[in-house]
């Protein structure tokens, strides 16, 4: 039942995504399209699709089912949601050009490489939810990262007057910046919960076995909180946005790079 709606899930995000290129090309070429309620219903489906696929696959009768491909498959769900309810009132279509595709993509991963981590004692499950948690906070501030990329991309377009070419497919550049910190806020809020239930495992969360990785994700989270607060007080956004994202996301990748060195050290001590 799961592949099935799996599947099906695929089919209407790639529908989607074609029908979204169509109505590119006619604006390119100059021509009027029509209202996207097609599109939208598409989208719809999707995701409620590929929601009762993740359900399927993290619930069982034999517990929860918390692992890799799930929190990616989780992360291209959330992105896929923000997008749609962002169409309400920005003209982000483009947006789902990029995003829908991945989020088909993270649904095929899930499929063809299952990630079975059934966990059954009730302290263990929120051991497993804390995990799941940091690794759908960590791939969002990833997908946060290249929106920031692009943001950027965007930003050196339009100051040396070059705004053409695929680029007049994508939403204007405050809309990329608009779902960047949407990414950023949600990825704040998930790394916040993330750090609090890990509190709960205070012995584990502060051991010695991985303090900088414990150290560096605190960091992080003062990076992005700082970044939030300055938008919010001071109306951050262009260079100084990327800048901090980009920092931010430097600083996660340190704290994953140095664990898995330490890994490899104590396993080869």
């Amino acid at each position: 039942m799961q592949i099935v709606i799996s599947i099906l899930a695929i089919l209407m995000y790639l529908i989607c995504t074609w029908q979204i290129g169509q109505r590119a090309r006619i604006r390119l070429k100059g021509g009027q399209v029509a209202c996207g309620r097609q599109i939208a219903l598409f989208w719809i489906v999707a995701l409620i699709l590929h929601g009762g696929a993740l359900y399927l696959d993290i619930v069982t009768p034999t517990g929860l089912n918390l692992g890799v491909a799930q929190a990616l498959s989780m992360v291209g769900w959330l992105l896929a949601l923000i997008v749609l309810i962002s169409l309400h009132n920005r003209p982000v279509e483009g947006l789902g050009l990029i995003l829908l595709p991945f989020a088909a993509l993270t649904i095929a991963i899930e499929l063809i490489f299952p990630d079975t981590r059934l966990i059954l004692h009730p302290e263990n499950q929120i051991l497993a939810v804390h995990v799941f948690i940091s690794l759908i906070a960590s791939s969002l501030f990833v997908i946060a990262a290249l929106e920031a990329v692009l943001l950027w991309y965007q930003d050196r377009r339009l100051r040396t007057h070059r705004p053409g070419g695929w680029l007049s497919v994508l939403p204007p550049l405050q809309h990329t910046e608009s779902i960047l910190f949407q990414t950023l806020t949600l990825g704040f809020l998930l790394l916040t919960a993330a750090l609090a239930t890990g509190l709960l495992f205070i012995t584990r969360f502060l051991s010695m076995e991985s303090p900088q990785r414990t150290v560096l994700f605190i960091a992080s989270w003062v990076v992005f909180g700082l970044l939030l607060l300055g938008r919010w007080r001071l109306g951050w956004r262009g260079r100084v946005a990327i800048r901090w994202t980009l920092s931010g996301f430097g600083i996660l990748i340190v704290a994953y790079l140095s664990t898995l060195i330490f890994n490899a050290l104590t396993i080869s001590g």
